[in-house]
């Protein structure tokens, strides 16, 4: 086993080897498949048949041609010779398979899978070919092989199809193991390598077959044209040189000899054309003599001097002493030398140029100059034909790129050489220029003729030479040798055809060559004003200090070129709409199209006829005249509405038809807050949202096109009020689209509204207040007057009782008690909220800080109350804190009066609201202390704190607390406790009564003494009441214990059986037949109490009631009030007694019941 393993190993490698070796000396394809059959013939037992195909086409499709074969019979169906492979059988992106399977089986046995093998690049294994290749002979075994295997070769492994595909039959003896699949695969690598080296060959041989072929087509066309346009510029010189010696105006003999100039040009250029095309093809032989090449030297340098010396330009000729004769052609060597110093002429601008000739082993002849250099990476191709140097281009020098390869061709003929060494400044950055060295053999040589024609030497250098005198440099030394600038007569003298310019038109002509610059001011100076310029940066520097009407300009300039100088123009907005037209010697569409692209208004072609140029020239002129004319107008009133818009008080907008904002004024981006650099589309933004939904809603019907015009409200965040007009522009014209609008600041008018609004809202307040005042203050003092004038006159009828009880020494102490209610009810009056109120509003309230013994004062207020509490049976106590005993203080310097309202007032609503408790409790408690509450809370801070060593003259807070067990406050009552005329809610009104401005008046002297007020509310207690007996006839109404008692007495003198009810809901409780009461009592006022006994009368519940109300409100708004509540009359505090007692009488009289006159 290991022998046959080693035979099988020994003989696949032999075969590698000759293969290997076949196929790397191939130099064709034919070679390459012919060496292949040829070498793997060898090996019949592991190759019994072999199919070779090139691959010709791409991923498209690809044809199969058959290129060598063995073992296969000609024409045998197995071996077609063209096979075509349709495009959708291949995978254009297949790649070469490295590693993992690279062989994939086929089980198609009527056609090899060639379409499989491009698209995949596997190797395929065709499991059954029989019926393939029935029909073969047989070469090594006795049967045909069952088996084949179609192997792609590529030459590129990245992309593209296979070039190549072989079919080989397997060993019929030998499964495709893994050894003998390796074998196959190296083979198609090796396959593979060399391939692509005979492509790679051939391609080469085909590319310098090819230049070969442009080589000599080039040369027979140079050929061709040389003859073709020598004949016509011989027709054409012949006849100028005979018209210039014939007598001519200064301006045609000017016109004539720059045509003669310029036809010269051209006969030299097609005389180096035929040199170039004689020397490829071997024609040019050299007439070889021996020369004076010093003196050879010294003439052609003399033909230069005075053009050099024109330009300021110092021109040295240095000779070597050691003169000895050269064998060269003077004609040709005159070509190269001259060429040598024409270069060196154009390319320097200033500095000097040398002209040396030195002997050693050869001749040098170095032509030095100071010019712009070659850059070093364009030594080595200057000498190339039609190479120009990027210092030339960039300079715009005229050239054809001939000249120096002509030299170096020139040279070969004499066995020479050229050397050219040269550096730029942007390469040193300093010194700069170029050394030309033509280096002739000193050997003698001999003619190629039998001998040597005499020759006109210095023709060509003077033609040469007499041209560079004409090269373009300033005109300030060039000068005009012939006036160029038309007469006025010449000016006048315009034909009919010709377009009309303007006096002042001005043209603006750039070129680098004064030949056409001078022949092109000749066509258009009769007709406007032609400003030179001879290269674009010159040009750029003149538009822009005064922009010409059109710029005329070549293409190809030094410095800067045409279209350089034109996107220069076009980016300055000084001359960017400065009309230009282009000039060009190029056909190239390309520059056409890059010229037009840039902005050029047109881009004629050189040679051009003189109509036509001032024709389009004007054309252009007057358009571009138009244009600018417009412009400026544009730009003008666009600036005046720029100027018009910033000024404006109004914000102008401008949206698109989408509604997105394109321009805002500066007074929109003042309304919205916006800063020069906000997004204006973020208006919506800075909308206040109680106004942005209606306002989005009207803005998208203007967007949506339901309205074409619309109006808007809407207020800023900045705070401003604005209103709006939006109109869409199609309404105006149906050809444009967007919106405008104008916004206009109404929040002056806004504000003004508003403060006409508010201050009608505080006109009825205060006209309410003012009522409310008036009702308060008349039912205020009203009442304790009454009280005051009605207790007198008991006083004096029962001045005798009282003198007949104090005679028989009975108690007066009720009597007592009674005097000292009036003097309370007095004091109150003194002090009444009424007053303090309009003092508070007025700002006339005034304080007295006197001494003041904490403790007595205090005891003394609350002396005021004892009466009153013991009728209610209302406990009243007074406490004193830790803080007065340890401080030591008992008198303070403070408005007692002042105080004491405050503490009158607190206590006031105390007994009001704790009255109808089941626990009726009132403590006053007092503390003082040297430092103020803790912010949030009147609370007494901790006692504790360390006490000043003297306590007079030191700032102290007195700390009053008055606390009840009355039905305390919700927070929203304690909310509004202490404004004006509030009493927490209507129910406290109704129930207990009051005029709203007790605590009102209580905060404002509590800051005006430095001081402030809280309250701390607790739950209410409820309230349990005993149901009264309703047997009295008559019953009192009234809150006032004062009023209720007088009252009570005297209708009991009266004669009438007569009980009294602090409240209305007690009067309805008991139910009496006859009542008398005040519509503001506690707990439900007389007009409720009125209304709600009428409502009982008609439900049959209770029979008719007379009700007479009286009251201190004198207002006639409140007597009709009463009335219409159900009372059956009004009576005014103070009233007479004998008045009311009438009332009462008539009043009774008219009901019907059992009823007590009174």
């Amino acid at each position: 086993m290991e022998t046959t393993e080693a035979v099988l190993a020994q003989r696949r490698q032999e075969t590698l080897r000759d293969v290997a070796e076949q196929v790397q000396l191939a130099r064709t394809t034919r070679q390459f498949f012919d060496g292949l059959a040829e070498m793997t013939a060898r090996n019949p037992k592991d190759v019994p048949f072999l199919l070779c195909y090139s691959v010709v086409g791409e991923a498209g499709g690809a044809q199969l041609t058959l290129e060598s074969s063995i073992g296969v019979p000609k024409d045998h169906p197995a071996a077609p010779a063209t096979f075509d492979v349709l495009s959708s059988s291949i995978d254009p992106t297949s790649r070469p398979v490295s590693g993992g399977t690279r062989c994939v089986t086929s089980y198609d046995d009527a056609a090899w899978p060639f379409a499989q093998a491009l698209g995949s690049r596997r190797s395929i294994v065709v499991d059954d070919c029989s019926k393939i290749i029935a029909g073969l002979p047989l070469r090594q075994w006795d049967h045909l092989p069952e088996s084949a295997i179609v192997v792609p070769i590529w030459t590129d492994t990245s992309t593209g199809l296979p070039r190549a595909v072989l079919i080989l039959g397997l060993n019929l003896l030998c499964p495709l193991d893994s050894a003998y699949e390796d074998w196959i695969h190296v083979l198609g690598a090796h396959l593979t390598s060399s391939l692509s080296s005979v492509r790679a060959y051939e391609a080469e041989q085909q590319r310098l077959l090819d230049k070969e072929r442009m080589e000599r087509a080039k040369t027979a066309w140079f050929q061709g044209a040389a003859h073709d346009i020598r004949t016509p510029l011989t027709l054409v010189a012949g006849p100028l040189e005979d018209t210039l010696a014939t007598a001519l105006t200064p301006k045609q003999r000017s016109s004539l000899v720059l045509a003669q100039r310029n036809v010269a040009r051209i006969q030299r250029l097609i005389t180096s054309l035929l040199d170039f095309s004689r020397i490829e093809a071997g024609k040019l032989s050299g007439r070889f003599v021996p020369t004076a090449l010093g003196r050879f030297v010294e003439d052609l340098a003399a033909l230069f001097r005075p053009a050099a010396e024109r330009r300021q330009i110092t021109f040295n000729v240095e000779l070597d002493p050691s003169e000895s004769s050269v064998y060269i052609d003077p004609l040709l060597l005159e070509t190269v030398v001259t060429n040598l110093l024409s270069n060196a002429l154009k390319y320097t601008e200033q500095g000097e140029i040398t002209v040396r000739l030195a002997y050693g082993s050869h001749a040098d002849i170095d032509v030095i100059d100071t010019g712009c250099g070659i850059p070093a990476g364009e030594l080595e191709a200057v000498t190339d034909r039609f190479h120009r140097a990027t210092t030339a281009l960039a300079r715009g020098i005229e050239g054809t790129g001939i000249g120096l390869a002509l030299a170096k061709e020139i040279l070969g003929l004499h066995g020479g050489e050229l050397f050219i060494y040269s550096q730029t400044a942007e390469e040193t950055g300093g010194p700069h220029g170029s050394t030309f060295r033509a280096r002739i053999p000193l050997v003698e040589r001999s003619s190629d003729l039998d001998g040597p024609e005499p020759a006109s030497f210095g023709a060509y250098g003077k033609a040469v030479a007499a041209d560079a005198m004409h090269w373009k440099q300033s005109d300030d030394w060039l000068g005009t040798p012939i006036s160029e600038t038309p007469s006025d007569s010449e000016r006048h003298m315009v034909p009919a055809d010709v377009p009309v310019f303007d006096a002042t038109d001005t043209v603006l002509l750039v070129d680098d060559n004064r030949d056409m610059r001078a022949y092109i001011k000749r066509i258009f100076s009769p007709y406007c004003n032609v400003i030179e310029a001879a290269d674009g940066e010159e040009a750029l520097a003149i538009a822009r200090a005064n922009p010409p009407n059109v710029i005329l300009s070549d293409m190809m300039m030094p410095k800067l070129d045409g279209h350089g100088l034109l996107v220069a123009i076009r980016n300055d907005p000084r001359t960017g709409l400065v009309p230009m037209v282009l000039l060009s010697a190029a056909s190239d569409d390309e520059v056409r199209f890059a010229a037009l692209t840039a902005g050029a208004e047109d881009f004629i072609l050189k040679p051009f006829k003189p109509k036509e140029l001032l024709a389009r020239v004007q054309l252009h002129m007057q358009v571009g005249k138009r244009l600018i004319t417009l412009e400026a107008l544009y730009a003008q009133r666009e600036k005046e509405i720029a100027l018009l818009s910033d000024y404006c008080p109004s914000g102008i907008v401008r949206a698109d038809a989408a509604g997105n904002l394109q321009y805002c004024n500066d007074a929109w981006r003042t309304f919205a807050g916006m800063g020069p650099d906000d997004d204006p589309l973020s208006w919506p933004q800075r909308v206040e949202k109680e106004t942005l939904a209606r306002m989005t809603v009207q803005w998208d019907e203007i967007i949506r096109g339901d309205q074409l015009e619309t109006q808007m409200t809407w207020k800023w965040l900045t705070g401003k009020t604005v209103s709006a007009t939006f109109i869409r522009l199609d309404k105006v014209d149906p050809a444009m689209s967007g919106i405008l609008g104008c916004v206009s600041d109404i929040s002056y008018q806004e504000e003004r509204m508003q403060e006409a609004e508010r201050r009608r809202v505080e006109a009825e307040e205060s006209k309410r207040q003012q009522e409310l005042i008036v009702d308060v203050t008349s039912h205020e003092i009203r009442t304790p007057v009454s009280a005051i004038l009605h207790c007198s006159s008991l006083v004096k009828e029962n001045l005798a009782a009282i003198q007949a009880h104090m005679e028989r020494g009975d108690s007066l102490k009720p009597s007592a008690d009674l005097l000292r209610q009036i003097r309370a009810d007095i004091e109150a009056l003194e002090t009444n909220d009424v007053l303090s109120l309009a003092r508070v509003q007025l700002d006339m309230l005034t304080f007295y800080d006197v001494d003041m013994n904490l403790r007595q004062q205090a005891q003394k207020i609350l002396a005021v109350f004892g009466p009153e509490v013991k009728m209610k049976n209302i406990e009243l106590r007074l406490e004193f804190g830790e803080s007065l005993d340890q401080s030591g203080i008992t008198t303070i310097k403070t408005d007692h009066v002042r105080l004491g309202q405050i503490m009158t007032n607190l206590i006031s609503n105390a007994i009001r609201f704790t009255a109808p408790s089941s626990v009726s409790r009132i403590t006053v408690r007092l503390d003082v202390a040297f430092s103020p509450p803790m912010p949030g809370t009147c609370a007494a801070p901790p006692v504790g704190r360390h006490l000043p060593s003297e306590t007079e003259d030191i700032p102290v807070w007195l700390y009053v607390a008055v606390s009840d067990t009355g039905p305390g406050l919700t927070p929203d009552e304690s909310a509004v406790l202490f404004q004006q005329f509030s009493q927490g809610s209507k129910m406290v009104h109704s129930r207990y009564g009051g005029s709203g401005l007790g605590l009102f008046i209580c905060r404002k002297m509590a800051e005006l003494l430095g001081g402030r007020i809280e309250v701390q509310p607790v739950s209410e207690v409820p309230v349990n009441t005993d149901m009264l007996s309703d047997r009295m006839r008559v019953l009192v109404v009234e809150d006032n214990i004062i009023s209720q008692t007088v009252l009570k007495r005297q209708l009991v003198n009266a004669g009438l059986t007569c009980d009294v009810a602090n409240h209305g809901q007690e009067a309805l409780n008991l139910m009496f037949n006859d009542k008398t009461q005040t519509p503001e009592p506690d707990v439900m006022d007389g007009v409720t109490a009125a209304k709600e006994i009428r409502k009982t009368e008609q439900s049959s519940s209770l029979a008719k009631q007379t009700v007479i109300a009286l009251t201190g409100n004198a207002r006639q708004e409140r007597i009709d009030q009463a009335l219409a509540a159900g009372m059956d009359d009004v009576v005014i505090k103070p009233y007479k007694l004998n008045d009311l007692l009438e009332r009462v009488r008539k009043a009774v009289s008219k009901e019907e019941g059992e009823h007590v006159p009174s």
